[in-house]
């Protein structure tokens, strides 16, 4: 069976703190339900995934939901992960998109109905 979380990266540094190996390491023990790696996870990624949802959605409450959704994604999704298909900080990111991309068609839903109301006095 192949390891979907083996590394890709060999000459990267594991020590240094955000590297693609730490957060790979940090993603395996997050897949075997490590609660204190998650929470590292989340202090080296979450910044980046902040900004991404925050010009994403140019909301900040919206910004802060997609993340903290991604995030829930991430948790459940972490066995998953496929080192051969992209980086850890991609992976994740990739989840804040979706999140944060649902959140924006929601919004304009929410809108349009809004407008559309107004318009006619009906829902």
């Amino acid at each position: 069976m192949t390891d979907l979380l083996a590394p890709d990266t060999a000459a990267d540094e594991p020590s240094r703190p955000g590297s693609e190996a730490q957060l790979h390491a940090l993603l395996t023990a997050v897949a075997a339900g490590d609660r204190s790696a998650f929470a590292e996870l989340y202090d080296a990624t979450a910044g980046a995934a902040f900004g991404l949802a925050l010009r994403l959605t140019a909301s900040r409450e919206a910004a802060e939901e997609a993340v903290r959704q991604a995030f829930l994604d991430v948790w459940r999704e972490a066995r998953w992960f496929d080192a051969g298909a992209g980086t850890v900080r991609a992976w994740i990111l990739a989840r804040l998109r979706r999140r944060a991309v649902g959140r924006g068609r929601l919004a304009e839903m929410r809108d349009a109905l809004t407008r559309l109301h107004d318009a006619t006095g009906r829902a």
